[in-house]
């Protein structure tokens, strides 16, 4: 009989994480807490966080060398490509899933709709 060795990362296999393509609205998934699952979804094999308020940001960390277009903007900061938000365990020191309220701040502060506000 074969097994599958599940590795535990924090305190949740599964965490709730939004995910924020170019050109398309934010959505929140349900996905594995581990290291190649956040690479699979940002699409590289190395992946760059950044602390950011009371989340982390999962993101391509090449995005700029490779010439990817701007996806976001983050407190000033050009995010390239697709990226992840998490919550931010501080106290384990890891990923976390993020919370209702987390949701519905970060839903609408990366809607398209208000991205456009910050274009004009």
């Amino acid at each position: 009989m074969k097994c599958k060795v599940v590795v535990k990362i924090g305190n949740e296999l599964r965490i709730r994480v939004m995910i924020v393509k170019p050109n398309e609205e934010p959505y929140i998934d349900k996905i594995w807490n581990e290291l190649e699952t956040l690479r699979k979804e940002v699409g590289e094999e190395k992946i760059e966080v950044a602390e950011y308020e009371d989340i982390l940001v999962v993101f391509n960390p090449r995005g700029l060398v490779d010439n990817i277009p701007i996806n976001r903007y983050i407190d000033g900061l050009a995010i390239r490509g697709t990226f992840l938000i998490t919550n931010n365990n501080k106290k384990e020191m890891d990923f976390d899933s993020l919370t209702k309220e987390q949701i519905d701040k970060y839903m609408e502060m990366f809607s398209l709709e208000r991205e456009e506000e910050f274009e004009l």
